[in-house]
């Protein structure tokens, strides 16, 4: 029987999607702004071992830098990142049905900071942050890290994420995952 459902942030709760970003920043460079901003490097943010402010400072000398500034910032994380209000409305109900909601994601400290901010963190049972434990998704080690910290019973689990490899990596360690698109994934899959 199915009592814990594990979810992403990004693309399920927030809107971390390239055509959002890109709306927000309209600048005819976006690909290579967008790259730039997310590339390699920001790796180091999403596993704690770097500021996101020490990460923007160590691209001020580029071309494009005001903009990829622009959506990296802390200020604009509202824009940048907005929350998917339906998404987090069926997930309240999940918690309201008696499901044990998790989250588990990478995710710089200012974009948790952000989401603390807009969303109710106590819907949650608990979460794993990347930035907090230094290890990001597909790693096993964090899924396992997971399990292991709220005792999850593995055939009680289910996970979603909007990217393949992730899900992928959960299935392999015996968790059952599925891919988000859409809310109704989640509707279809919990039964």
């Amino acid at each position: 029987m199915l009592k814990n459902i594990i979810f992403d942030v990004g693309g399920i709760l927030f809107d971390d999607g390239k055509k959002n970003i890109e709306k927000v920043l309209n600048n005819k460079n976006f690909d290579l702004i967008y790259n730039t901003a997310y590339g390699k490097g920001y790796s180091e943010c999403l596993l704690g071992k770097k500021s996101v402010e020490e990460y923007i400072d160590s691209m001020k000398n580029l071309k494009d830098f005001q903009s990829i500034k622009y959506i990296l910032s802390k200020e604009n994380l509202e824009k940048a990142y907005p929350l998917i209000e339906k998404n987090y409305t069926y997930i309240k109900e999940l918690k309201k049905l008696g499901y044990k909601l998790y989250l588990l994601t990478n995710i710089t400290e200012n974009s948790y900071n952000h989401i603390k901010n807009i969303i109710d963190i106590n819907v949650f049972n608990g979460g794993i942050y990347s930035y907090q434990v230094h290890l990001m998704k597909p790693d096993p080690k964090i899924y396992q890290l997971i399990i292991e910290k709220y005792n999850l019973n593995k055939n009680e689990t289910v996970f979603f994420d909007d990217r393949e490899e992730n899900v992928k990596a959960a299935n392999k360690i015996g968790i059952k995952a599925f891919v988000f698109n859409s809310i109704e994934d989640v509707k279809n899959n919990i039964i």
